[in-house]
């Protein structure tokens, strides 16, 4: 019998009534006898703040009146707040997860900041534009928000509800988004000690593994470029990884307010972003940031990679092409991120990794003819050269892609699936995974496959995958909803429809 949930359009035809009523309740919205009191906070007799000490505050306490961090085990609508991830001059971050379905999020609260409110509302439309790009190597944001603390606030009223207007002087920033376990510089400080125990014996060049890192970051920021969103803070905490080759770039619209250090700052930037910070006028240094201060960025965070973590021949190689991305001057860098990338592996003698599914923004692509550069790259480039280069930025590189056995099975499935044959369309989508597991859009099909079959645990696993690969999409959140409500469990299916609705907008 044919499922009466509604998966994806391209599947289903229609939701049932009681399925569309459960998606009416606010997925911030806490459940009775859930053990939190009505402060918002766990009950407890005696409460600690997450600040380095930590010391005791009221059990009623959400943030610190001393050292201004979020107390452990405070709870933000239906998120608790677990531990401190880290802080910067401008806010702090904390791992927090929600109290039912246990997904782990990064809470970030920016400090209240009156002076700059109305380019807070340009970075928070940021953000929205940066999280519909559904890329897979951008951090996914699942809100983004100014928000008060209130000692006196119930935590049975939604979220949103927290969420203040700017007429007070204590505001927070508060953005909930996509954890990751580490970034880019704990990576590096890993292979570093790596290296220096594997230094007697013939160590493996690290070498595809960070292009195969640069290539997502590139994709991300050449994604972003083509929609107008510039990153602006580029640095090695604003860069996440999983213990499995991915990486997401963090902080769109955000990073954007607040200048970082040297040396990632652009040196066209230098004058503007102190004047930036002495006088608060954080718009200043939002104006000034181009996609080329981003590409001088990338090139610094490679020279660091490449020059602690490769051999010397190895990085001499791409010198050129690196002192090119970093020059001083912006119209000597290259026209865009691609081209960037395309010159640093064509140097190195690297192919592009071809991983549609995990960087659809740069794929595998075939050698671009370059025209104005011969065997060696030069830092000095003339005006035809730059001119050149635009030209040469509208070339779509994955033009030419061949397709790959991943590729053939995906379509077989998906002829399967049409033609109603759920098990062969299973066998089909579990081929392609055998041979690319990180393809989210396969891990999605194969859940409605195995939904179609009525087998909703295996549906679900499927979901679960697909969400942890894209957590951004709307239609696996919407999925992994119907799943849930399939199996019973529709306070959880309520919670998925609602993000998915929530990363519709």
């Amino acid at each position: 019998m044919q499922p009466a949930y509604r998966l994806s359009p391209r599947r289903y035809a229609g939701q049932s009534d009681a399925m569309r009523g459960k998606a009416g309740a606010n997925m911030f919205m806490k459940q009775p006898n859930s053990g939190y009191s009505s402060s918002g906070t766990q009950a407890r007799t005696t409460a600690f703040c997450l600040g380095q000490p930590a010391h005791t505050v009221g059990s009623d306490t959400i943030i610190c009146r001393l050292c201004g961090h979020l107390v452990a085990g405070a709870q933000l609508g239906v998120y608790q707040v677990q531990r401190h991830l880290g802080s910067s001059r401008f806010g702090r971050a904390y791992l927090a997860f929600h109290v039912r379905s246990k997904q782990p999020v990064t809470l970030k609260l920016l400090y209240p900041d009156p002076a700059n409110s109305s380019l807070w509302e340009e970075a928070r439309s940021e953000v929205r534009r940066a999280t519909l790009l559904r890329h897979p190597s951008i951090q996914a944001v699942f809100s983004c928000a100014p928000w008060q603390p209130d000692q006196r606030q119930a935590s049975t009223r939604p979220l949103h509800e927290f969420l203040s207007t700017y007429n007070e002087t204590a505001v927070y920033l508060l953005t909930l988004c996509q954890y990751a376990p580490g970034n880019i510089q704990q990576l590096l400080l890993h292979y570093e000690q790596q290296k220096r125990v594997s230094q007697e014996r013939q160590a493996p060049s690290l070498r595809p593994l960070l292009f195969q890192l640069i290539q997502q970051a590139g994709a991300a920021l050449s994604a972003a470029h083509e929609k107008n969103i510039v990153h602006g803070a580029l640095t090695p905490g604003n860069i996440l990884v999983d213990g499995r080759d991915r990486l997401w770039l963090a902080d769109f619209g955000l990073g954007r307010m607040h200048p970082p250090a040297v040396p990632y700052l652009a040196p066209e930037l230098y004058d503007i972003a102190q004047t930036s910070l002495q006088t608060g006028r954080l718009r200043l240094y939002w104006d000034a940031v181009t996609p080329l201060s981003d590409q001088y960025m990338l090139g610094v965070l490679c020279q660091q990679l490449f020059t602690r973590l490769l051999l010397p021949q190895e990085y001499e190689v791409m010198r050129s092409v690196l002192q090119c991305a970093t020059h001083a001057q912006p119209t000597q860098r290259f026209a865009s991120i691609d081209i960037f990338l395309h010159e640093l592996l064509a140097q190195s003698g690297m192919a592009p990794t071809a991983r549609s599914g995990s960087m659809p923004g740069f794929p595998g692509v075939a050698p671009v003819k370059r025209q104005f550069l011969g065997a060696k790259v030069t830092p000095q480039l003339t005006q035809d050269d730059v001119e050149q280069l635009k030209k040469m930025a509208v070339y779509n590189l994955g033009a030419s892609v061949p397709r790959s056995p991943v590729d053939d099975w995906e379509k077989l499935g998906g002829k399967l699936f049409t033609n109603r044959d759920y098990n062969g369309a299973v066998h089909a989508y579990q081929q392609a995974i055998s041979l690319d597991g990180r393809r989210s859009s396969l891990w999605l099909a194969l859940g409605d496959a195995y939904f179609a079959l009525e087998r909703y645990p295996d549906a679900l696993d499927a979901y679960n995958q697909a969400i942890q690969l894209d957590p951004a999409d709307p239609e696996s959140w919407t999925n992994r909803g119907a799943t849930l409500d399939a199996l019973g469990k529709h306070q959880e299916a309520t919670e998925c429809y609602e993000r998915a609705e929530q990363l519709s907008r």
